[in-house]
């Protein structure tokens, strides 16, 4: 057996290969994610299988039609690819054009979901993969992996280096035709239409990762060799796909006043697709523009499908047809006279429409014939009944019980709503997982709630003074301001006592600060004990304390509390240090009422804090009064 090492340019393309085939990861993950939740295995089932079949006729006689002997650079001999005598570099040559197939074909599945039957998608799949496509490839493509010009549009100079017409467009038309053919979805136009959202939307930004990742491989492996126009061709298709993102969502928050999923997610993907055919010529500027004009081009075909009332579920159409035509024409208006088959822009640039009208005017026309005619003897669309209930069932008399978990768990993920369990029938496949789920959910509340005891715990200690257990100044200055606010709705009064204590100083200088700490919890205690249970003290700092007075019933009354907090804090203070005498001078603020000014919080403490400095100067030891300013 030969065991003679691969060339690297041989590795290249099988890599790139598998990164094409991860495409149909991508669309599995992007189509899915936009269809309504009892359709999502239908149209998974759809990617598998155009897969599938593809590869089997392009490998029966669609490979030998599209890279065989040419015949007036028309149509190849459609003879069975057997690569058994062939070397590796034809093998993988053969193997990544099956994958380009297969992406052509599986872009028609997004556009015709939730209401195409799977046998009216495996006869579309015939038809692009059989037929059209390789057809088309044949007239760009063919002889061009041997250094040879031999399709009729390849000789006149079109330029489509990854087929953003070739793949992208043909897959575009018959997606157009096949819609036209089977129609809107129930509900979704008319005189009750309305928009129907796909049932998991971040699954289907996985999916566009996916496929940009697999773009990679289609753009950088149509080089068929690891040379140096690969990194430029890799950069090239990065920013062409940033700036489509970029460009759709623009266009959709300008167009929709907020920024849309499908604007991010279809923007995107056409960015990607507008620059297969040029990734090897352009440069960054010209990616980014490129890019960003695809973007805005395709969420501007959305809404033209949308008033002409065709339903395009995934947008497949705009960023497929219209991306890849811009990319197409994008190829003579970018890219260097001198490094274009014809040598002028002008002429190159007839030769891009020419390709493109004549490839439309193919694969239009002919796929639209076929499937209205096969429609007569197969029918393409499921029965209302069937669409009603979706086709996971119709289709494939799919199991719900996956299908009632998933829609469980993303209802928790859109609402954010994790306080009860997802239900889950005993003995289903989605059992398991919803029992491990559950399990995630037990953590996941358990964590939570301990977060939000330390957050409890947190805003305890911002609004409470650490040594009394007293509020602080800024919770009492919020309580003040509250209370402001209450005053000025039920016009009553209130007041602020602001106090001050006289001897502190000497207390802590001569027993030092252990005994200043002790005293100054004695006095939050006293302060506490005195007070009504709807009036707030508060330490501001130091040997500063106040009072928040919320209702006052009478001015007599307020008089007579500030005597009494006097007189509790004139009591001697026993402390493990000895004996303090003290005293306290008040200052009081009355606020609100029906006549009294508008105030600040800071307004009516500072006033509060001046009457405490004049009952300080009449000797300490007493209060002074501050009334409310009238307006």
């Amino acid at each position: 057996m030969d065991t003679e090492l691969l060339s690297p340019h041989v590795a290249w393309v099988l890599i790139a290969a598998f990164l094409v085939a991860v495409m149909q990861a991508g669309f599995t993950c992007l189509e899915s994610g936009f269809v309504r939740a009892k359709n999502s295995i239908h149209v998974a089932v759809k990617n598998l299988m155009d897969f599938c079949i593809s590869s089997l006729l392009f490998t029966l006689f669609g490979f030998g039609i599209m890279f065989g002997p040419s015949y007036g650079g028309i149509i190849g001999l459609p003879t069975l690819a057997t690569y058994e005598n062939l070397s590796p570099h034809d093998i993988s040559f053969f193997i990544f054009q099956i994958m380009f197939c297969g992406t052509a074909a599986t872009i028609i599945s997004g556009a015709v979901s939730e209401r195409m039957r799977f046998v009216g998608y495996i006869f579309v799949t015939v038809v692009i993969a059989g037929l059209i496509y390789p057809i088309v490839g044949h007239w760009v493509w063919n002889g061009a992996h041997i250094g040879q010009t031999n399709g009729w549009l390849g000789k006149l100079g079109f330029v489509d280096f990854a087929g953003s017409t070739v793949v992208h467009g043909v897959g575009g038309w018959i997606a157009l035709s096949a819609i036209l053919v089977i129609g809107p979805r129930i509900g979704r136009f008319g005189e009750h239409g309305h928009r129907i959202e796909g049932h998991n939307l971040p699954m289907a930004v996985l999916g566009v990762f996916l496929l940009l990742f697999g773009f990679f491989g289609f753009n950088g492996g149509s080089t068929l060799a690891i040379n140096n126009h690969v990194p430029l061709i890799i950069a090239n298709t990065a920013l062409a796909g940033a700036l489509g993102g970029l460009g759709g969502i623009s266009f959709s928050w300008l167009v929709n006043k907020h920024p849309t999923v499908e604007g991010i997610v279809n923007g995107t993907v056409s960015g990607l697709v507008a620059s297969c055919a040029g990734a090897h010529l352009i440069g960054s500027i010209d990616a980014m523009i490129i890019g960003f004009i695809a973007g805005v081009l395709a969420l501007w075909g959305m809404m033209g499908l949308e008033k002409w009332e065709i339903d395009d579920v995934i947008g497949a159409v705009p960023a497929h047809l219209f991306a890849g035509a811009w990319g197409t024409v994008a190829v003579a208006l970018f890219v260097a006279p001198d490094q274009l088959p014809t040598g002028n822009t002008w002429s190159q640039l007839g030769v891009q429409l020419l390709g493109v009208g004549v490839i439309g005017l193919f694969s239009m026309p002919c796929s639209y014939l076929i499937f209205r005619l096969a429609d007569k003897f197969i029918p393409f669309r499921v029965t209302p009944e069937a669409e009603r209930l979706g086709l996971n069932i119709a289709e494939h008399n799919a199991s719900s019980s996956l299908l009632d978990l998933i829609s469980q768990m993303d209802f928790q993920a859109r609402t954010g709503k994790f306080d009860r369990n997802v239900e889950v029938e005993p003995e289903t496949e989605a059992s398991e997982i919803a029992t491990f789920y559950n399990a995630v959910l037990h953590k996941v509340r358990t964590e939570t709630h301990r977060r939000q005891e330390a957050m409890n715990q947190l805003t305890k200690l911002a609004s409470t003074d650490a040594l009394t257990g007293l509020p602080n100044r800024r919770s009492f200055f919020d309580n003040v301001h509250r209370a402001l606010s209450a005053s000025q709705r039920n016009l009553r009064q209130g007041a602020i006592l602001f106090m001050d204590l006289d001897g502190f100083k000497a207390v802590n200088d001569r027993m030092g600060h252990e005994a200043g700490d002790a005293l100054l919890k004695m006095v939050a205690h006293r302060l506490s004990d005195v007070v009504r249970d709807n009036d707030l003290p508060a330490r501001l700092g130091g040997d500063e304390f106040a009072l928040l007075v919320n209702e006052l019933e009478s001015l007599e009354g307020l008089k007579i509390l500030a005597n009494r907090l006097i007189e509790t804090l004139c009591d001697r203070f026993e402390l493990p240090q000895g004996n303090a005498d003290i005293g306290a001078s008040i200052g009081i603020a009355v606020f609100g009422g029906t006549k009294a000014m508008k105030e600040q919080p800071e307004e009516v403490i500072h006033r509060a804090d001046e009457a405490m400095y004049k009952a300080k100067l009449a000797g300490k030891g007493t209060w002074r009064l501050n009334e409310a300013p009238v307006a």
